[in-house]
């Protein structure tokens, strides 16, 4: 049952997906044009009432012109994908019940680190001017982050959501995803998000590498088969969002968020349905 309530983090992103097209090569697009089809992506995400406000343009342009195209292999067929990396680090000693004070319910004794810091995007377009026609969200931390769904888990597990087609959405069994981040010298200039006081945006190098098998599920939670995404191991490129110094933000904050980070609409999800295991 716990993937009955892992697939709700999908539920949106079937609908992000061009109906009727079926790219399966490297794009034509160049990195401006890749980067607008990905917010049309993201913005429709986000439509859907959840937390999943992500339209926020500026942190995405800041990265288009170090954009990658990936080598991503699905079932074992190569694809080139458009690729962006994200990571947002926070001061020693903060708390999420500091950050979602009225979220989430006050324990003076309770010190939840901020997890889910570290997001991969990998998408296939065809017009700029459409929402992607594959898309991959991968969802953990900096180091081996784990994709197996276990909800008893003390910390929130790593999540991946794949789609293409309409209709066509897997998301994380198990595996893992490695990544090590490095900040270059270059800075770059973004919209923080309200729960950050202060903070430094730099361009950064993301070495990746592994691989997540993801399942699909039909509206009773039966399997209707898996998808195997590998990443061999490689550099790609994005945001560091180094949030220097915090501020509490309430319910009505975390649904205007424009952090450039995909964990912040995963992250209330997960929360839920950790809670909702209990």
């Amino acid at each position: 049952m716990r993937h009955v309530r892992l697939i709700s983090v999908a539920l949106g992103a079937a609908g992000m997906i061009a109906c009727g097209s079926d790219s399966t090569g490297p794009s034509n697009l160049d990195a401006t044009a890749a980067v607008k089809s990905l917010l049309l992506g993201l913005a429709q995400l986000g439509s859907d009432g959840s937390t999943a406000v992500l339209v926020e343009p500026a942190p995405f342009n800041a990265i288009a012109p170090f954009l990658d195209q990936a080598t991503v292999n699905i079932d074992g067929s190569a694809q080139k994908m458009f690729s962006l990396a994200l990571h947002e680090t926070f001061p020693a000693g903060t708390c999420e019940e500091t950050i979602f004070g009225d979220v989430i319910p006050a324990d003076p004794d309770a010190c939840t680190p901020p997890g889910l810091g570290l997001a991969v995007i990998l998408w296939q377009s065809h017009s700029e001017s459409e929402v992607p026609d594959r898309l991959a969200i991968l969802v953990g931390d900096a180091g081996t982050s784990n994709f197996d769904p276990d909800t008893d888990a003390p910390t929130l597990p790593a999540v991946g959501v794949y789609a293409e087609g309409r209709d066509k959405v897997w998301v994380s069994q198990s595996g893992t995803l490695t990544s090590t981040v490095a900040a270059t010298g270059q800075t770059c200039s973004v919209t923080l998000p309200p729960y950050a006081k202060s903070g430094v945006c730099h361009i950064a190098a993301f070495d990746e590498q592994g691989s997540i098998v993801l399942g699909s599920y039909d509206i009773y939670g039966s399997s209707t088969g898996t998808k195997t995404l590998a990443i061999p191991r490689q550099t790609l490129h994005g945001l560091w969002l180094d949030v220097t110094e915090i501020q509490p933000i309430g319910l009505a904050g975390t649904r205007l968020v424009p952090s450039p980070l995909t964990s912040r609409f995963v992250r209330p999800l997960l929360q839920q349905l950790r809670g909702e295991h209990h």
